[in-house]
């Protein structure tokens, strides 16, 4: 009983149960849009935006370390957002769920790829890149403007910023980190630079739109009520009767 009693005490801590739903939710959305849009516009012609930039930018093996090391970057982020309270965390939720129907709308209007280098090298770094590649395409890449790789790392970083809760050091690092993520995505040659930067704007377009409540007080009431029925008195019930109203 003392050991789940501590294990409860350590997912109250980290994960609240409220924000288990939410949590689950954006990652549902997340493989159902990449995948779904790749489905959708598999037969269609793709446009590629690679310009005289993105030829110039040099390829760097090294930096897949940055890019594969983003996956428990995002999960740490994710989080951590929770532990701002309720009304931050749902403007959060809310930011990215916007982010993530636009991405599969623009994937749909603007199916994209790109053509990859050839890796030659043989170094552990090239090795796990064409790992990577061969993951995430092959030789015909889609689902590339905007980049969710940079959109979700920047979210890490705007998630947190200038938050009580969270250790200062790990805002300064979250900022350090989504930024190599970021030029992870150009030296690889896995994006464009339109890619890079409308995943960033979106971020911070949708974060100053949701920095009004009521702008997400339907999300959040919608959660709460779930989160009511679910975890049995767990939603805030303010939340679940304003919902309704």
């Amino acid at each position: 009983m003392k050991e789940k009693a501590k294990w409860k005490q350590f997912l109250d801590k980290y994960v609240p149960r409220w924000a288990v739903l939410p949590l689950l939710t954006i990652l549902a959305a997340n493989c159902l849009i990449y995948w779904g849009s790749d489905l959708l516009t598999a037969n269609r012609h793709h446009f590629d935006f690679t310009m005289g930039f993105d030829r110039a930018v040099p390829l760097v093996p090294f930096f897949v370390w940055f890019y594969i090391l983003a996956f428990p970057f995002w999960a740490i982020g994710y989080l951590l957002s929770a532990r701002r309270g309720k009304e931050i965390f749902y403007r959060f939720v809310a930011t990215d769920l916007t982010i993530h129907l636009t991405c599969f709308i623009l994937f749909l209007v603007i199916p994209t790829t790109n053509i990859r280098p050839e890796l030659t090298d043989g170094t552990i770094s090239e090795k796990i890149l064409g790992i990577v590649y061969a993951m995430d395409g092959g030789v015909h890449p889609s689902n590339l403007f905007p980049s969710i790789h940079c959109y979700v790392s920047w979210m890490c970083y705007r998630g947190l910023k200038g938050a009580r809760e969270i250790p200062v050091w790990y805002q300064r690092f979250s900022f350090v980190f989504a930024s190599l993520i970021i030029v992870s995505t150009q030296v690889l040659k896995q994006h464009y630079i339109v890619d890079a930067v409308a995943g960033v704007a979106l971020v911070e377009i949708f974060w100053r739109f949701y920095g009004k409540k009521q702008r997400y007080q339907k999300l959040m009431g919608f959660f709460e009520v779930l989160n009511h029925k679910i975890w049995k008195g767990e939603g805030n019930l303010d939340e679940v009767e304003s919902f309704y109203h």
